[in-house]
């Protein structure tokens, strides 16, 4: 074995000399760094130029848009008051008499061009009737759709938008506006950076090559001290006076028990996470049991009252009021067994894969409004008063498992409601959410039993027992199916002030579903 590591040695003191003695080619790290750095200084000048002189462009973009639209709005303001102040029996014969007077004003007005058309698209007014004339038809067209256009011509901004009179559209005005002095900001700033870039970028090069050439010495010496220990001696002090990574790596060459604590450090975390995952196994297994003891719970129930009714059925057969009575209970009682296990198999399910979604664009609106006429009719035998207000807007999910969650909020309201209240459905979009609202006049839930009633089998106080045979698995489901729909399912207001301006005193509970908002038209929504 001996002679094989010398062996071992020899060969290598051979491949390092060999490899000593070729004729070296190429760039020296000396030249490859600052060359690189020059590379990505260049690279960060000219993304940085690019972003400041995209972002003074966009801003002056909108900064010119925003200007536009508010001297459109005291356009459309004036023309609003000539017309209401006026009178003259069409908006056709208002715009041929004092659109051309407007003009002028508003022209002088405002220091830029204005043009006036009629809601034909006929000009009626001009303030400089012998300036030059653009062919604006295409934006015209889209202004007498009530929409707003412009045109960049050279450094000339032609900018179209609507008149809105009290009947409708009154016509459109355009505007003229020069962007010269934003172009020359514009060049001027690009000039900049590129005379500052060029400098920088040159400085930067002689600087980082001085530095880098220290780097280099160093890594020498390393690079001479990695042979010597190759060839048998190792160094006994440390060669470097350095806290960078050059140092750590030349004590690193000293200390290689540093590896072995690394190793040790690995294993004590591997048991950690050991332990982790073993206490995990743990809550699982406690989950699992209590589960089974809920369920077996809850199943008992039932089973209990469907065999005293089948022993009263053996004892008293004849009699035909307890039959009915029987047939109701037990029908009633096989109907909450048959919803017990098919939430049970669905949570489950959920719990364990990944349940299957067959998502598509879903009329959130539309849904809301079939959800409620199938719930008005229960909510009619208690004498509560239901309304629907939702907004239309359209999400991405799943629309049985969407109107599964509605109708089981529906129904609770139904459910956990006093005769004679109230219930209500609505929606409203914050951003890039739509919130789907379930309110009711039911007895409050106490703030700490809030998350309780989305756990499986969750009781709360008698006055929210579960009444017409609920499985207490209806929530727990439904705010899983809204998670794996990227939505929220939370109970977020209970008490006094629910409700506000409701018939009675605004007393009740509020539950909120939160869903990735798709399209929402603002255009059909009511005030």
């Amino acid at each position: 074995m001996n002679e094989h590591i010398s062996n071992q040695r020899e060969s290598l003191f051979s491949t390092d000399g060999q490899k000593r003695n070729r004729k070296r080619t190429g760039l020296s790290l000396r030249w490859k760094f600052p060359l690189v750095l020059a590379a990505l200084l260049l690279f960060t000048v000219g993304v940085l130029s690019w972003l400041v002189l995209t972002g003074i462009r966009t801003s002056q973009t909108e900064q010119m848009e925003r200007g536009l639209k508010r001297q459109a709005e005291i356009v459309e303001m004036r023309v609003k008051q000539s017309y209401l102040l006026g009178v003259s029996p069409s908006s056709e014969a208002f715009m041929k008499k004092q659109a051309p007077q407007l003009a002028v004003e508003l022209g002088v007005s405002s220091n830029m061009r204005v043009i006036l058309y009629d809601r034909k698209g006929h000009e009626v007014g001009n303030s400089l009737p012998l300036a030059f004339r653009t062919d604006v038809s295409q934006a015209l067209s889209y202004a007498l759709q009530g929409k707003i256009a412009y045109i960049t011509e050279g450094s000339t901004i032609i900018y179209l938008a609507p008149l809105q009179g009290p009947e409708g559209l009154l016509g459109v005005v355009q505007l003229h506006t020069s962007i010269e002095a934003q172009q020359q900001f514009y060049q001027a700033i690009a000039r900049l950076f590129l005379w500052t870039g060029g400098a920088v970028l040159v400085l930067s090069f002689i600087l980082g090559l001085g530095y880098v050439s220290r780097q280099t010495r160093d890594i020498g010496r390393l690079t001479r001290a990695s042979e010597q220990i190759s060839a048998g001696h190792y160094p006994e002090a440390r060669l470097l006076r350095r806290q960078d990574e050059l140092g750590r790596l030349d004590e690193g060459m000293l200390q290689m028990s540093h590896v072995i604590r690394e190793s040790i450090t690995a294993l004590e975390n591997e048991k950690l996470r050991l332990e982790e995952a073993v206490q995990r196994l743990r809550e699982l297994e406690q989950q699992q049991k209590s589960f089974i003891g809920n369920i077996s719970h809850e199943l008992k129930t039932p089973l209990t009252s469907i065999q005293a009714y089948a022993d009263l059925l053996d004892m008293y057969g004849d009699d035909p009021e307890l039959v009915r009575e029987a047939r109701e209970s037990i029908h009633k009682e096989a109907k909450r067994l048959y919803e017990l296990v098919e939430d049970s198999l669905r949570l489950s399910v959920l719990d364990k894969y990944d349940f299957e979604l067959h998502a598509e664009e879903v009329d959130l609106h539309s849904l809301l409004e079939d959800a409620g006429s199938r719930i008005r009719g229960k909510a009619a035998k208690r004498g509560l008063h239901f309304s629907i207000d939702a907004v239309p807007a359209k999400v991405w999910g799943d629309p049985k498992h969407l109107m599964h969650i509605v109708l089981n909020l529906l129904d609770n309201a139904v459910k956990y409601n006093r005769d004679g209240g109230w219930m209500t459905l609505s929606s409203r979009v914050e951003r890039d959410t739509v919130i789907v609202y379930v309110r009711n006049s039911g007895p409050w839930i106490p703030r700490e039993k809030w998350e309780m009633i989305f756990e499986p089998f969750a009781t709360l106080s008698h006055d929210r027992s579960r009444q017409d045979s609920g499985t207490g698995l209806g929530l727990p489901l439904a705010r899983r199916l809204a998670e794996r729909m990227g939505g929220e399912l939370h109970l977020t207001a209970s008490g006094d002030g629910v409700i506000e301006n409701a018939n009675e005193n605004g007393q009740g509970n509020e539950f909120s579903l939160k869903l990735p908002l798709l399209v929402f038209d603002s255009s059909l929504s009511t005030d």
